[in-house]
């Protein structure tokens, strides 16, 4: 898989978690196929990926900005960090979802932090953890 086509691939293909999140959160095989299916899968293409080669990728490559904007350079490298980020901000939002349930929080509320879970990952966890904060009234996790 050339790394346009894993980019392509993953951008669609998360759609369907980030959907049945939405759409039908308390269907009992939601969670399933979110993290059984959805992320399992973009968690073998992530392997894959790394496991073919990023090229220039080396221990220090995490190691400066500078780095990090060498090895994201390389096409492969990017669809890898994206197909990285699709897989944990769809494993945080269904996090969102499962905790929301059993705390009681309305479908409506958690609700709001998922787009932003999607498309801003921490963003999207933080609008729950003030969701979550003012409706159990404790800070915990």
């Amino acid at each position: 898989m050339n790394p346009s086509a894993i980019f392509s691939f993953g951008n669609s293909f998360v759609l369907i978690g980030w959907i049945l999140l939405l759409a039908i959160p308390n269907w009992k095989h939601t969670q399933t196929i979110v993290l059984g299916g959805v992320v399992f899968v973009l968690s073998i293409i992530y392997a894959f990926v790394l496991i073919s080669g990023l090229g220039s990728f080396s221990l220090d490559s995490f190691s400066t900005l500078e780095n990090v904007k060498r090895l994201f350079s390389e096409d492969q490298a990017v669809a890898l960090g994206w197909i990285h980020y699709l897989a944990f901000d769809l494993f945080v939002g269904a996090y969102i979802v499962r905790k929301s349930k059993a705390l009681g929080i309305s479908r409506w509320l958690y609700s709001l932090a998922l787009p932003f879970t999607f498309m801003f990952g921490p963003m999207g966890y933080l609008i729950f953890l003030i969701v979550k904060t003012i409706k159990t009234k404790t800070w915990n996790f």
